[in-house]
C-alpha cells in the first residue's frame, strides 16, 4: 500500500470510529500530544475524546474531492480533503479537513486534525 492509500485508509477509519463513537479506537488512533482544531475550539487528546463520547451516528459521509497528500518527511505527512457529512438529528455539514500523520513505532498516527467549515 502506498503513503496515500494507506493514509486514506486512517481517515476513513477515523469517520467509522467517529460515526459509532468508538472511543476507544479513536484513542489508539491518535498520538498522546494530538489536538483536534475546528469551531468547537483546540482540543487536546481527551477532550477529543470526550466530545466523541456519546455523538449520534453519521447518517451518511463522504469524502466530496481527490484527497492531496503533502509529505513532510518520511515520517510525516498531511491529508487534505473536502468532506460533507450529517449526523443523526443534526443537520448536513461540508468541510475542509487536514489531518497530519506521524509514524511512530511503526505505525501512522494522527497528530493534528483541522476542520475548517464551509
Amino acid at each position: 500500500m502506498d503513503l496515500k492509500e494507506t493514509l486514506m485508509a486512517l481517515e476513513e477509519q477515523f469517520w467509522e470510529a467517529s460515526s459509532a463513537a468508538n472511543v476507544d479506537l479513536i484513542r489508539g488512533y491518535l498520538t498522546d500530544d494530538a489536538l483536534t482544531v475546528g469551531t468547537f475550539g483546540v482540543l487536546n487528546k481527551e477532550t477529543t475524546l470526550a466530545v466523541n463520547s456519546g455523538q449520534p451516528p453519521f447518517l451518511f459521509w463522504r469524502i466530496d474531492d481527490a484527497p492531496r497528500i503533502l509529505q513532510l518527511t518520511t515520517d510525516s505527512a498531511v491529508v487534505i480533503y473536502k468532506a460533507t457529512a450529517q449526523r443523526k438529528g443534526r443537520e448536513p455539514f461540508t468541510v475542509m479537513m487536514s489531518s497530519t500523520y506521524v509514524s511512530r513505532s511503526g505505525s501512522w498516527k494522527l497528530a493534528f486534525h483541522h476542520q475548517t467549515p464551509l
